[in-house]
């Protein structure tokens, strides 16, 4: 039941297709059923008895309804086309969008191959079996009870004969759908596997090279690609003899009414359009059973899709948080009071303490550095403020300069610090995080409707003029992970997308640890002179930052 109402919801915005569908699929059926009943009067009466003209009438019909059938099926074929490119793109929107809304570390992440995965795979077979297998088999039900009803006004004795295979069937199909299924889940386990492994040799392409182990990341990769080989096989015999033993019992169905078709005409008892129309019937009856069967399959492996997706929106409750955002364009400042934090690992719920009670005010306006060996919380730090992560303990307040109550959520002029208060902040992240694309595009990740004036002046205090020396400036095409930049070029750009931000707190990660000491001074200066009114923290291991910073804190 849990399936069939997911399946339900997600036909929402293509219930109209998928309506027009089966009326078009009906009529495909009435037009094919049309045609065995033409066919059996034209060849045991017009042939037989009627005039030339009745025999061009009937040969007009005939091909009329084939006609009309071959239309409706391309009908029916270009909605099929175009209603499930739609969902899909729809569903793999929806699910993208999920993964800005789940809770980020807390032990649970998914590695980007497998979201990668279920955002390709397992949405596409999902829309297959909305917009495609449960319209195409309620055309065929319909096509089944259509032909069992034409051939019961035949013969009800071949008809009933026919259909008492049926209940069997549908408990096989149960039961091979219980299998199908754990099958599937593996396979799709497997693709998973290697995706990721695929996505994390091209991202460490060079390091890899480097360590001299390609040959033995390949011979890895070969192992998880047997597995999944060896999972696939498996599922394809089950499924062949599954299919066989079905077939062949049908068969043995259309090889009854053939001889029974046979010996009727021996003994005059049925006519030769009987015997026709006969075969054609069993072939309308079995055919759609076969079908419905075929599609088992399909449905046992979007309900494990359907599984794999639901993982990814468990934990998407904050979607509402940018409708309670709370901006203030005053100077603010940030106090931590006895915070202390622990990472929870969850395979093994060790708890690893990395902030124990620490405090401290930053002042509005201050510049402070933040030091510390590996591993001391400075990265956790900056998630805390940004709300991607709750302390275990104390609390983190934000608060105004100078008083006065700037919203609502401000009590005695200082409110918590939550994804709420997220706007507020500008996070630039220590490495390479440039996108794939130009260089406009990369800044209007930070402020989409950004002007190429403002962008001129966030790459200048950034020192990144160096933009402008590209003969396509702005629209400059960066490849994946910055590739055409160095190190540093990338880093600044970076810089220049978070200035572009509007939060009048600056949390800077080795924002210059790529830069050599001329363009690291020239960038704090910049800075300094560009924002003395904002907040800034920056953690650092250089010791010249420390100097040019109001106090420096050591974690």
């Amino acid at each position: 039941m849990k399936y069939i109402v997911w399946l339900w919801r997600g036909t929402r915005n293509a219930r109209l297709n998928i309506a027009i569908r089966i009326l078009v699929g009906i009529g495909r059926v009435a037009l094919g059923l049309l045609t065995i009943w033409l066919s059996k009067r034209f060849i045991d009466e017009t042939i037989r008895v009627g005039t030339q003209e009745d025999i061009v009438r009937m040969v007009s019909l005939l091909v009329a309804s084939m006609v009309g059938a071959i239309v409706l099926r391309l009908v029916y074929y270009y909605m099929t086309g175009s209603a499930m490119v739609r969902k899909t793109n729809e569903l793999r929107l929806f699910y993208f969008g999920t993964l800005f809304r789940r809770k980020l570390f807390d032990g649970k992440e998914l590695h980007s191959g497998d979201v990668s995965s279920r955002l390709s795979k397992d949405i596409e077979n999902v829309a297959n079996s909305m917009v495609d297998t449960l319209p195409e088999m309620a055309v065929t039900v319909i096509q089944l009870v259509g032909a069992f009803l034409l051939m019961r006004w035949f013969d009800a004795r071949l008809a009933w004969a026919l259909l008492l295979i049926t209940p069997v069937m549908i408990v096989v199909g149960k039961l091979i759908s219980h299998k199908l299924k754990k099958m599937t889940l593996e396979i799709r386990d497997s693709e998973s596997k290697i995706q990721m492994l695929v996505q994390e040799g091209v991202e460490y392409n060079a390091v890899l090279r480097s360590l001299e182990s390609e040959n033995w990341i390949t011979k890895h990769l070969c192992l998880k690609q047997n597995k999944l080989e060896s999972d696939v096989l498996r599922r394809t015999r089950f499924t062949t003899v599954a299919r066989f033993a079905i077939g062949s019992t049908f068969a043995l169905g259309y090889l009854s009414a053939f001889i029974w078709g046979g010996l009727g005409l021996r003994e005059g008892t049925i006519t030769f359009g009987m015997m026709t129309s006969f075969l054609q019937l069993v072939g309308q009856i079995q055919h759609p059973i076969l079908t419905l069967l075929g599609m088992v399959p399909q449905l046992v492996h979007s309900t494990a899709s359907i599984d794999r997706l639901d993982e990814l929106d468990a934990d998407s409750n904050n979607e509402k948080r940018l409708q309670n955002s709370i901006v203030i364009q005053e100077q603010l400042g940030l106090r931590l009071k006895n915070v202390n934090f622990a990472y929870t690992q969850e395979t093994n719920k060790i708890h690893r303490e990395i902030i124990g009670n620490f405090s401290h005010d930053f002042a509005p306006g201050s510049k402070t550095a933040i030091m510390g060996e590996t591993g001391k919380g400075k990265t956790t730090l900056f998630r805390l403020l940004l709300g991607f992560i709750k302390p275990d303990n104390g609390e983190i307040l934000i608060y105004l300069k100078n008083g006065g109550n700037a919203c609502e959520s401000f009590r005695e002029n200082e409110a918590p610090v939550s994804d709420e208060t997220r706007p507020n902040f500008v996070y630039v992240p220590q490495g390479n995080t440039l996108m794939n694309g130009s260089v406009r595009y990369n800044l209007q990740l930070a402020k989409p409707d950004a002007t190429d004036d403002e962008m001129r002046k966030a790459l200048h205090i950034a020192c990144a003029d160096f933009v402008f020396d590209f003969a396509e400036g702005l629209d400059f095409e960066l490849g994946e992970r910055a590739r055409g930049l160095s190190e540093g070029q990338a880093q600044r750009i970076a810089i220049a997308r978070g200035l572009l931000r509007p939060g009048n707190i600056l949390l800077l990660d080795e924002i210059s640890s790529s830069l050599d000491e001329t363009t690291e001074a020239d960038l704090y200066k910049r800075l300094f002179d560009a924002f003395p009114e904002k907040t800034m923290i920056f953690v650092t291991h250089r010791t010249a930052v420390c100097e040019l910073c109001d106090e420096t804190v050591r974690l």
